[in-house]
């Protein structure tokens, strides 16, 4: 089975999902990659992040694909593959959550005939889900994330206090996790916060092994692989409500609070630090079995499926 993957920039679990569907037997994996986007990976090396991977900057020329998974309408190189190959089978991947917007009603017949190109469309949850229906989508497909999370299983002592990992950005609520977690530090809170903004797989996989609770502030957050990792690493988990991921990763295991409101994230911090460590080993137990779902063999699963529905064909 010859699948192209077409990627706006490289991120490190898709480097590891691309890697673990590599793999598979019969599976002959290409990924084209656009390095001239700034708002993907930026933090990491792409040589690095795609090693053992047979990828490149352009789409490949001499070889013809059996199914192409390309993400969105916006990046330049996607849109060359959404028209490429005529009679190929083509996915359209996409992140972006149902919200009344005008843009995002008005992109179901502004984008009409491009979308013709695709049979489906592959989404990270629920929220994506709906707003691929109202594309027009007939195929829906969801899990369009995994990574690694036998890396973050960690079982060792914790060190204590919250940890965020993410760029240290307005939408992702870094302001508001600041100031909640000064609020925290007032009403006698001890619990240091952990701000990591750029590492390593292994130094962040670190972090995570250290910590008690994970805390993600986003104002946007289409999806948030960190939740996955933060459940993997059975962390208990407090969110946003604009985080896409609470359908999927917060079941239990953690607190969903108002975007923007700095006090109510502040009450869900002094929450969960006075919990009984029990109570909190209890929530990570849930959060684990719950990223099962997203790890990367599940994910290269999907994508077989994926792959046998459209093309019937299994394998080689």
């Amino acid at each position: 089975m010859k699948i192209l993957f077409v990627w706006p920039g490289v991120t490190g679990y898709m480097g590891d999902c691309w890697r673990e569907l590599a793999a598979r037997e019969g599976v002959e994996l290409k990924v084209a990659v656009d390095l001239g986007e700034k708002y993907f990976g930026g933090a990491f090396k792409s040589e690095e992040v795609m090693r053992g991977l047979d990828w490149g900057d352009k789409l490949p020329e001499a070889w013809e694909p059996e199914l192409v998974f390309s993400v969105g309408w916006s990046n330049k190189m996607c849109r060359m593959a959404a028209k490429r190959w005529s009679g190929v089978k083509k996915v359209c991947c996409f992140d972006m959550p149902w919200e009344w917007k005008l843009r995002k009603v008005a992109a179901r017949w502004v984008l009409r005939r491009y979308l013709r190109n695709f049979v489906g469309a592959l989404v990270p949850g629920a929220q994506a889900a709906r707003y691929a229906r109202w594309l027009g989508f007939g195929k829906v497909w969801q899990g369009l994330f995994g990574t690694e999370t036998g890396r973050f299983r960690t079982s060792g002592p914790r060190n204590g206090g919250f940890l965020y990992v993410g760029r240290e950005a307005r939408e992702k609520g870094i302001d508001v996790l600041k100031t909640a977690y000064e609020l925290y530090r007032m009403r006698g809170g001890t619990w240091d916060l952990k701000v990591v903004s750029a590492a390593s797989p292994d130094e962040v996989a670190r972090y995570y092994g250290e910590a008690e609770a994970f805390v993600l502030a986003s104002r946007e957050e289409p999806w948030g692989v960190v939740l996955a990792e933060a459940a993997a690493a059975g962390l208990p988990i407090i969110c946003t409500d604009k985080c896409g991921a609470r359908h999927e990763v917060v079941k239990g295991n953690g607190f969903i609070v108002k975007a923007g409101d700095a006090e109510a994230l502040s009450r869900a911090m002094e929450k969960v630090a006075r919990m009984d460590e029990s109570d909190r080993l209890a929530m990570g137990e849930k959060g684990r079995k719950l990223a099962e779902e997203f790890g990367c063999a599940a994910w290269a699963d999907r994508v077989l499926a994926i792959a046998k529905e459209l093309t019937g064909k299994e394998g080689i």
